[in-house]
């Protein structure tokens, strides 16, 4: 072996002068060392596999209470847009079809179609043996409920008003 290929070490005061190797440690102390380490790296290997398997969207719900979140969420942002195209009615910017259209129709499929996607990309664990369930009827009644439960509660609202 030449002189070149020992290991050197850098000192603080110049480049490269080689050292004294340090002495050989016990082997069945790194022996001991490496198992734990072997161990420890299991565990997190075991931690990350159970993180994988949790959604990133709300991970301690059930896949059912999250459906239902979700898609209770989506209905209620459009049940906000319902008002806005009642406000927008009154002031005749839409017609009373096109306002009906969208409360019966429109915006509870977009509510439902939005669940949909967010139950999909984020409702989905990273790790996961095949599809989870996104809960599609009960998505189907819950959107289809609460828009035109929204339209019903303001018309309620606004009559009681009066």
């Amino acid at each position: 072996m030449c002189i070149r290929d020992r290991p050197t070490a850098v000192s603080p005061a110049g480049g490269g002068v080689p050292t004294q190797r340090a002495a050989l440690a016990d082997p069945a102390v790194e022996l001991e060392l490496a198992r734990r380490m072997a161990d420890e790296a299991d565990r997190h290997g075991q931690q990350a596999e159970l993180l994988a398997q949790r959604p990133a969207l709300l991970p301690t719900w059930s896949p059912l209470a999250r459906a239902v979140a979700v898609y209770a969420g989506c209905g209620a942002a459009a049940g906000v847009l319902v008002l806005m195209l009642v406000l927008a009615s009154g002031v005749g910017l839409v017609d009373g079809f096109t306002l009906g259209a969208w409360i019966c129709a429109g915006l509870p499929a977009v509510a439902f179609f939005g669940g949909y996607l967010v139950l999909g990309r984020w409702g989905r664990p990273a790790m996961v043996a095949g599809t989870p369930p996104r809960y599609l009827p009960l998505g189907f009644l819950i959107c289809f409920l609460v828009v035109p439960m929204a339209y019903c509660a303001y018309l309620l609202l606004v009559r009681g008003l009066r």
